[in-house]
Parts: C-alpha cells; sequence; structure tokens
C-alpha cells in the first residue's frame, strides 16, 4: 500500500534524550526524515529535497526492510556516503555522535538521524525534544487521501493495461484474418492460372505436330544444299593446301628474321645496362663531392656564428675564429675542380646511356616487327589447314543433316501424340483447378468473418481505453483534491511544514505516473 505513516506521536519514548534518540531511531526512514524537518524546518526548509533523496536512497540500499528499514550497517552506509559523494568516514561519524552524546559504545548500525545530525551539525537534544506541530489530525486526513489517489493510479494504471493488451490481440487477430483472406484469393486465381495453361499447353501441342512436319520437309531441302557445299568444300581444300605450302616457306623467313633481330637486341640491351652502371658510378662520386662541399660549409657557418655570438664566453669566441680562419685558409679548389670534372663526367655518360637506349628501343622495335610478321605467316598457314578441315567437316554435316530431319519428324510425330495425352491432362487440372478455387472462396468467407470479428474486438478494446482515460480523469480529479487539501492545512496554526511538505513531494511522485495529456510530469 502507498501509506506514507509521516503522522507520528508529538513525543518520543524514552526517559532520557539519548533513549529519545534510540526511539526516533527506531521510526522508518521518512518518518526520521519527516521528524527532523518539522524540528527545524526554519533552518532547513531549503534541504528539504536533500532529505527526501536520502530517504529515497536509503530504502533502495536496505534490501532486507526496504521503506520499512531504519537503520544500515556499515558497510551500507558507505555505499551511500559514496552516493552523495560525502567525504567523510563511518569512523567519523561514529566518533562525532559519540563526542556528542548521541551514541554510547561502538555502534555498528546507523539511522538517517544520525547521518542528518552530524550532516547538519544539530544538537540531538534539541532534535528529539523539538515541536512536530499541532495538526496531526490533518496530517493522517491527507495520508488517507494519498491512499485514496494511489488506489485510483493503481485502477487507472491496471485498465490502461488491460485495454493495450485487449488491443494488440484484437489487431493481430484482425491482421490474421486478412492474410488468411488473401491467400485464399491468391489461391483461387492460381487455379485459373492452371487451368488456362492446360488449355494452352494443348493448343501448343497441336502446333508442335505441324510443325515437326515442316521441319521434315526442310530437312530434305537441307541434304541437297549439303551435298553442293561439300563439292565446293573439296575445291576450297585444294586450294587451302596450296595456301598453306607457302604460309609455312613464308613462316620459315620471317622466324629466321626474328631470331636475328633478338640477338642483336640483346646485344644493345647488354651496351646499356653497362653505361647505366657506369653512371650510376659517376653519379655517386658526384653525390660524395657535393656532401664535401656541403660539409665545407655547413662547417664556415657554424665557425662563423660562434665567433659572433655574444652569448658565449671570449675565449670560446676567439677559439671559434681561429678555427674559421684556418678552416677558411684551407684551399677548396681541388674540390670545387673534381666536382665540376665528375659532373662533366656524368653528362658524358648520360648521352651515351640514351644513345644506347634508343639503339636498344630500335632493335627491340625490330624483333617486335619480324614476331608480328612470323605470327601472321603461322596464322596463315592455320587458317589454310581449318579452311580444308571446314570443308570436309560441312560434307559431313550435311549427311548427318539429311538424317537428323527423318530424326527430327518422327520425333514431332511422338511430340503430337504426347500434346494429345497433355491436353487430356490439362482438361482433369482445369476441373480440379476449379474445384480448388470454390473451395479457396469458402475460406475467403470464412476469413472475412473472422476479420469482421477481429474489428468488433479492436472497437471494444478502444472502448476500454476510453474506460482507462476516464479512470485517469478520476485519479486526475483526486489529485488536485488532495493538493487544496494540503494548502488549506499548510494555511492552518500549528502547521508540521516537515510532513506536510512531505505528502507534497509524493504528491509530486505520484504525477508522474499520469498521462502528459492528463496532466503528468516526466519521470
Amino acid at each position: 500500500p502507498f501509506c506514507l505513516c509521516v503522522a507520528m506521536a508529538n513525543k518520543l519514548q524514552g526517559a532520557t534524550d539519548t533513549e529519545k534518540l534510540k526511539d526516533l531511531s527506531n521510526k522508518t526512514y521518512q518518518q526520521q526524515a519527516v521528524w527532523f524537518l518539522n524540528g527545524f524546518w526554519d533552518q532547513h526548509q531549503g534541504e528539504a529535497e536533500q532529505l527526501w533523496q536520502y530517504a529515497e536512497r536509503l530504502a533502495k540500499l536496505d534490501l532486507q526492510k526496504g521503506v520499512e528499514g531504519n537503520e544500515v550497517d556499515e558497510f551500507i552506509l558507505h555505499k551511500f556516503l559514496e552516493t552523495f559523494q560525502e567525504t567523510m568516514t563511518v569512523r567519523e561519524l561514529r566518533d562525532n555522535l559519540r563526542d556528542s552524546g548521541a551514541v554510547v559504545g561502538n555502534q555498528k548500525n546507523f539511522s538517517l538521524v544520525h547521518y542528518l545530525i552530524f550532516k547538519y551539525k544539530v544538537d540531538f537534544k534539541e532534535l528529539v525534544n523539538s515541536s512536530q506541530g499541532d495538526n496531526q489530525e490533518e496530517i493522517k486526513e491527507a495520508e488517507r487521501i494519498l491512499n485514496e489517489v494511489q488506489a485510483a493510479f493503481r485502477e487507472a494504471e491496471a485498465k490502461a493495461q488491460a485495454a493495450k493488451d485487449a488491443l494488440h490481440e484484437a489487431q493481430a487477430r484482425e491482421a490474421d484474418a486478412k492474410a488468411r483472406e488473401a491467400e485464399a484469393r491468391e489461391a483461387e486465381a492460381l487455379a485459373k492460372q492452371r487451368e488456362a495453361q492446360a488449355k494452352s499447353t494443348e493448343a501448343a501441342a497441336k502446333e508442335s505436330e505441324a510443325a515437326a512436319k515442316a521441319q521434315e520437309s526442310h530437312a530434305k531441302a537441307t541434304e541437297a544444299q549439303a551435298i553442293s557445299t561439300e563439292n565446293h568444300a573439296k575445291d576450297t581444300e585444294a586450294r587451302a593446301v596450296h595456301d598453306e605450302a607457302q604460309a609455312k616457306t613464308t613462316e620459315a623467313t620471317a622466324k629466321s628474321a626474328e631470331s636475328e633481330a633478338a640477338a642483336a637486341e640483346q646485344v644493345s640491351r647488354q651496351r646499356e645496362d653497362e653505361l647505366r652502371a657506369a653512371q650510376e658510378e659517376l653519379q655517386a662520386a658526384l653525390n660524395d663531392l657535393k656532401a664535401q662541399e656541403d660539409a665545407f660549409n655547413s662547417k664556415t657557418q657554424d665557425l662563423t656564428r660562434k665567433s659572433e655570438d655574444e652569448s658565449i664566453g671570449q675565449v670560446t669566441r676567439n677559439k671559434s675564429k681561429n678555427e674559421l680562419a684556418q678552416h677558411l685558409a684551407s684551399d677548396p679548389l681541388p674540390l670545387r675542380r673534381a666536382k665540376i670534372t665528375q659532373e662533366a663526367a656524368v653528362k658524358k655518360a648520360d648521352k651515351a646511356a640514351q644513345v644506347a637506349a634508343e639503339a636498344a628501343t630500335a632493335a627491340s622495335a625490330k624483333r617486335t616487327d619480324a614476331s608480328n610478321k612470323a605470327r601472321a605467316a603461322e596464322a596463315d598457314r592455320i587458317a589454310a589447314e581449318t579452311t580444308r578441315a571446314a570443308a570436309e567437316a560441312d560434307r559431313k554435316s550435311a549427311v548427318k543433316a539429311r538424317e537428323q530431319a527423318e530424326a527430327d519428324r518422327q520425333d514431332a510425330e511422338a511430340k503430337r501424340s504426347a500434346a494429345e495425352k497433355a491436353r487430356h491432362a490439362a482438361e482433369e487440372a482445369s476441373t480440379a483447378a476449379t474445384a480448388a478455387r470454390t473451395e479457396a472462396e469458402n475460406q475467403a468467407a470464412r476469413a472475412t468473418a473472422a476479420r469482421t470479428q477481429a474489428e468488433a474486438a479492436r472497437a471494444a478494446a478502444a472502448e476500454a481505453k476510453a474506460q482507462a482515460d476516464a479512470a485517469y480523469d478520476e485519479a486526475t480529479r483526486q489529485v488536485d483534491a488532495a493538493e487544496k487539501f494540503l494548502n488549506e492545512a499548510k494555511s492552518k496554526p500549528g502547521v508540521a511544514f516537515g510532513a506536510i511538505w512531505w505528502l507534497e513531494r509524493e504528491l509530486h511522485e505520484r504525477k508522474k505516473y499520469l498521462p502528459a495529456r492528463k496532466g503528468g510530469i516526466s519521470k
């Protein structure tokens, strides 16, 4: 049930303040928070929401008693402190409470008020003896109203869920009925299609028979044509033999020229490779001379910078000046001459390599031309052989074509007989298809009836949803009534402001379960 139970006696049980604190610690987490807010409303009303969060968190961490719990052990308290990023330790809390007299001995379990005493630095004696207001009757009435709100919410939620489930089931049944109806219509169309196909097959068989007879006449004409083609092929074969011999001679000449061109190309390529190797050696030597020249210039720049740098000592600068003078006194002329000479040698080698490459390219082109001519000659020879073989094959093919024409006629007669049988089978298939179509129509009618029932069920589900909306309206009305009652209670003297705030906060939580269209708020 929703019962808040924030309405409590105005006094705690116990002969001493410590005993009263123990009695307060035995109350639920929310009752401890409400007692604290009632007693220190003027000082800590701005912390009311934080106390709400404290009570909610402890109830969730208390896996045994939940909202009915009142205290937790050190391990759970440590997790509670971590939740709110509290830097103090359980030991610090225990020592502080012991020093204030709130607890004695080695405290193992802690209530919410223990933490609040330490958190807000209040006197526990003042807390346990604080006024809790004179409007406990109004508090009890507010609790009763909120319990009715909770019941209204439960009823509205149950109706809404039932309406949702009914609507889902009705929609599923309707979709299934429509699918079955579509399947039946499809089966009917398929039966008609098969009937038409059978009749078409019969007509096609008759056409095949006529075509077979025409094919027989065509085969005889083809045979006569094949004899003429055979004689022509013999003449063609004789010419092909002559062309083949001539092609062989041309092929031999071309292959000889190809071999000579390949040898010349190999010599040119070898010369080109030798010149390229020499060129690479000259270039490497030139690169080395350039590196020596760059090193000479770099050393000159470095010694010049050091001799002029005022940030280093005089001795170091003088030393750099001496080294610079000695360095510049050295004669770089041989190095420059060697570089110039080497650059000229590289250019000469480049030119020679270019000449060799052009010669190799020309030799390659000549070899390629010779190879192409050799392949062309070979292709001519092969073509001549192929032409002769084709002429002989054409003659033999003509004989086979005549024989095949006779076989085709016999085959056509067999196909005509098979077509007649196929026509009879098609007629039987057509009759069966008609029966299948009739059955499909019956199934479609049954599916339509099922769909109509499903639509009615969906309409009933919509009505149930309307009833659920009405229940939400009633819950909204009760929320408004509760808010009005709490506002009137706050205007009376002797108000327990902490309890009133707590009830308003609970009412705010209930609004989270209302739909937005009914005045609900986001969770």
